[in-house]
């Protein structure tokens, strides 16, 4: 009974300690109103309005967070945001002190190409920064990586030195191949050099970067800097060796291409080579004489659009054009009055750079409304302000409009609006009735990539061109990236081979993760922690993801 009359009067405190502060936080102004979750598309049945958000993150919070850093689930909500995992409260918090050689040690722990994603990175970062529901607005993380990789950038130029890597891991003896230079290729061999294996890079161009280099405009990034830093990250080593101009060919296409096989190219001494551009080596080559075989080939295939009167004229692929411009070629004629049909990055740098140099007017259409384009909205109002570029949102091309001669006079788009959530997760398209024709004289498509990746045996090839593989990932920003082992034991891929279209540092972190995927399937160990020393500036910065339990046997 006694016990009883206990827990009741217990239980009746704790009722009046809760009324006590519920009261005295509903008569106060609150810190932040926010609506939860952070992004919602409709208001369901059972949404509860608005809550309030107290500030959760002080810097005593921020240390202790970094004793479980090894967990992916304990990450500060900024690192776990980044699919790379990239420790951005690290740098940040170093940069602030002035610290900027230690806080540039800490981004190229996860991502050595800092001075790349310094200008590119969309940043997702930045979305599930704690500052953002603190502060209404998030710290401009990928603006304090720009200016650490500038300054240290600086820095070494002026002593004419390069960066430099340490091994971490015991030199194995083993070679891998891999295909590609763009970021996923360049972060898988980067990764494995340093794990203390051997590894041979093939791109088929005379850069490295892959579309990084070729299909982003000419004022957002300078290629040569980006060219010498992926190249650094390869030759830091008498391990890593650079192949340009190979191109990889399967053994039906061997009779179109002067065959170079292995033993004319392993005991070349160079760690950069340039290899005959008519030449190919077969595939079956590389995955029967090394070790492993990475595909990081990029979806470097444009897609086209279905418009009434397309057969008729030509409409220019943005990649190309943009592939075009930065090599030098220049071959495409663009007229005064353009209209770039898509509003992704590749849209925007293809229309801004027609702005620059050839057009008067520059509209670009999309079938999104203009808050769900998928870029930074600086990016848009640099577009806007900068460029004088209209943007003409939820709309959707219909037909090309041509004279009698066969010339490009208009583009006719229908106006569309966007219905509730559908079964399959996605907005209902509404067409309307109105169209209307906007007048221009060249057309650039922007619509997305496809995956073309020839040389790879058919057996591992999924529906749509990708390379099927074992690995997956997911972030807190919603990103779903592929990486891994496929069927056959000694092939790997990573990137764009894996999933198509997606921003580069979802390359960069699925080059990682297939690094380390290569390193356990050759030594039955899992991979060294990259950067030791740098452990000790904020604790402990392995963020390795959790291996499920069957790896961890496998390896074990």
């Amino acid at each position: 009974m006694l016990d009883s009359l206990n827990y009741l009067a217990d239980s009746l405190r704790r009722l009046i300690d809760g009324l006590k502060i519920t009261y005295r936080y509903f008569i106060k102004e609150p810190i932040y109103t926010y609506n939860y979750p952070i992004k919602i598309k409709e208001v369901f049945s059972r949404w509860r309005g608005k809550v309030r958000v107290r500030a959760f993150n002080t810097l005593e919070t921020i240390y202790n967070r970094s004793e479980n850093m090894y967990r992916s689930f304990n990450l500060p909500p900024c690192v776990r945001g980044c699919p790379a995992n990239v420790d951005a409260r690290g740098y940040v918090v170093l940069a602030g002190e002035g610290k900027f050689i230690e806080a540039l040690n800490i981004e190229r722990a996860q991502n050595p190409t800092a001075m790349c994603f310094g200008n590119l990175c969309t940043a997702p970062c930045e979305t599930t920064c704690s500052r953002g529901v603190q502060d209404h607005k998030p710290i401009a993380i990928r603006l304090i990586k720009k200016a650490i990789s500038e300054y240290n950038l600086k820095v070494k130029l002026e002593d004419k030195e390069r960066y430099s890597f340490t091994i971490v891991g015991k030199e194995s003896g083993k070679r891998i191949a891999v295909i590609g230079a763009g970021p996923a290729g360049i972060a898988c061999a980067h990764r494995l050099l340093r794990y203390g294996h051997k590894v041979d890079l093939f791109e088929k161009y005379d850069f490295c970067g892959g579309y990084l280099y070729s299909g982003v405009a000419f004022f957002r990034l300078d290629k040569d800097i980006m060219n010498k830093e992926y190249e650094n990250l390869i030759t830091f080593t008498k391990n890593g060796r650079i192949f340009y101009n190979a191109c990889i060919i399967s053994d039906e296409e061997k009779d179109k291409f002067k065959v170079i096989s292995y033993n004319d190219i392993k005991d070349l001494n160079g760690s950069i080579n340039y290899l005959d551009k008519n030449s190919g080596i077969l595939f079956s080559e590389l995955e029967e004489n090394y070790d492993a075989v990475v595909i990081a080939a990029g979806a470097t295939k444009p897609r086209k659009l279905n418009l009434k009167n397309s057969d008729k004229v030509e409409l220019i692929q943005a990649e190309w054009f943009l592939e075009d411009w930065n090599l030098g070629i220049r071959s495409y004629k663009i007229g005064k009055k353009v209209v770039v049909i898509g509003g992704g990055g590749t849209g925007i740098d293809a229309a801004r750079t027609c702005k620059k140099v050839f057009s008067d007017e520059v509209i670009i259409v999309d079938l999104l409304p203009r808050e769900d384009l998928p870029v930074a909205e600086e990016e848009k109002v640099e577009a806007e302000e900068d460029d004088n570029i209209k943007f003409i949102c939820s709309v959707m091309p219909t037909e090309v409009v041509i004279d009698e001669n066969n010339k490009i006079v208009g583009l006719k788009v229908v106006k569309c609006l966007w219905g509730p959530l559908t079964s399959s997760g996605r907005k209902k398209l509404i067409k309307t009735n109105e169209e209307f024709v906007i007048e221009c004289d060249t057309i650039i498509l922007a619509v997305s990539r496809d995956i073309y990746i020839p040389f790879a045996p058919k057996d591992i090839v999924g529906s749509r061109g990708e390379i099927i593989v074992d690995g997956f990932d997911v972030t807190a920003y919603g990103f779903v990236y592929k990486f891994g082992q496929s069927s056959r034991s000694k092939v790997f891929a990573a990137g764009e081979a894996c999933y198509g279209p997606q921003p580069a540092i979802v390359a960069l972190a699925s080059g990682n993760r297939t690094a380390e995927r290569i390193h356990m399937y050759l030594t039955n160990e899992l991979p060294p922690v990259l950067d030791f020393e740098v452990q000790k500036v904020l604790g402990p910065l392995n963020v390795h993801k959790v291996l499920r339990k069957s790896e961890v046997l496998k390896v074990g």
